[in-house]
């Protein structure tokens, strides 16, 4: 193995271990102040905003179980857009468990797992702690 292959996929081992602590249980909620937007266009929370750093500190607002809208959080993501982008170019999220009780809306401790896969290979990729 050459070295850029080897720090290619200590690059790729890295990023899997980082992206591993993104909180993809938000997906799919919407960003919770309009000046936050920027011009888009679409306010849904995607797999990229997740990781991504433009949007580490914003509010992501959600409902309760009575329907009415709550504060779950901010982002914190860490990857550059570009890293990002190219991040989910090569990895599917298949699945995940979070560590947070939606019950209480807090962080908790405990069993926590994410499983990628290579869309190339098709090989399963797994983080859990």
């Amino acid at each position: 193995m050459s070295n850029k292959q080897q720090i290619n996929k200590l690059r790729d081992n890295a990023e899997l271990a980082w992206a591993s602590y993104g909180y993809f249980d938000l997906v799919g909620k919407k960003f919770g102040n309009k000046d936050e937007y920027k011009g888009r266009k679409d306010t849904v929370i995607t797999l990229h905003d997740i990781l991504d750093s433009t949007y580490k500190g914003y509010i992501v607002m959600g409902k309760d179980r009575w329907e009415q809208d709550i504060e779950l959080g901010t982002l914190k993501g860490d990857f550059s857009p570009t890293q990002a982008k190219r991040f989910f170019e090569k990895y599917d999220l298949l699945d995940f468990y979070p560590k947070f009780d939606t019950k209480n809306n807090k962080q908790i401790q405990g069993f926590h797992a994410c499983l990628f896969q290579d869309k190339e290979t098709k090989k399963l990729i797994g983080k859990v702690e």
